[in-house]
C-alpha cells in the first residue's frame, strides 16, 4: 500500500486502467469471433456473451468514474474530530479485491460449465486442442466478467459499509460527548 495524497491519483491507477483496457479488448475479441467461422463458443452463448460484454463495459465505467471513492473525506473526518483517514481505504480496497477474486472465480467455473462441451466436441472430431482452447475463452470470458462485476460489486459494498460505519461513529461520538 502506497501513501498518497488525497486528489492525487495514485501510482496503481494506471495499471488499471490499462488492465481494464486489456480485459474488454479480449472480451470483445471473443465476441467479435462469435460471427466467424473462428468462434470461440457455442453459438447458443452468444446472448450470454453480449450481456457480458455490457456487464464488464458497465462495471469498467463505474471503476473508472471514481464513483463511492473518498471524495469528501476531509468533511468526514473533520465532523469524526480526526485529521487521518487511513481506516477506510485499505478496508474498501479489500472488499474491491476480495470481490473480484471472488465473483471472477465463480464466473469462471460458470462459463466453465455451461461450455465444457465445446472440449468433448473437439475430441470428438479429432481436434481436441481446438476444443481446449474454446473451453479456455470460455473461462477466461467468465474469469473477466466476473472479476470486473465482483469489483463493482465489492466497491458498493464497501461504500455503504463505510457510510454506516462514519453514520455509527458519529452516533457514538454524540452519546459520549
Amino acid at each position: 500500500m502506497t501513501e498518497t495524497v488525497r486528489g492525487a491519483e495514485s501510482e496503481r491507477a494506471p495499471r488499471t486502467n490499462w488492465l481494464l483496457a486489456v480485459v474488454l479488448c479480449i472480451l470483445t475479441a471473443i465476441l467479435v469471433l462469435q460471427r466467424t467461422k473462428q468462434a470461440l463458443l457455442p453459438a447458443k452463448q452468444t446472448p450470454v456473451l453480449w450481456l457480458a460484454e455490457l456487464v464488464t463495459i458497465a462495471g469498467a465505467v463505474v471503476l473508472r468514474s471514481g464513483w463511492a471513492r473518498d471524495s469528501g473525506w476531509i468533511d468526514e473526518q473533520s465532523r469524526l474530530g480526526t485529521l487521518a483517514n487511513n481506516f477506510y481505504e485499505p478496508r474498501r480496497d479489500a472488499l474491491i479485491n476480495g470481490f473480484a477474486i471472488g465473483v471472477g472465480v465463480f464466473g469462471t467455473l460458470w462459463w466453465a460449465t455451461a461450455t465444457w462441451g465445446v472440449l468433448f466436441m473437439g475430441m470428438r472430431r479429432g481436434v481436441p486442442t481446438r476444443g481446449l482452447i474454446d473451453f479456455i475463452a470460455a473461462g477466461v470470458a467468465g474469469a473477466i466478467t466476473g472479476g470486473v462485476f465482483g469489483a463493482v460489486l465489492g466497491l458498493a459494498i464497501g461504500h455503504i459499509w463505510e457510510t454506516r460505519h462514519r453514520r455509527n461513529r458519529l452516533t457514538q461520538r454524540a452519546t459520549h460527548a
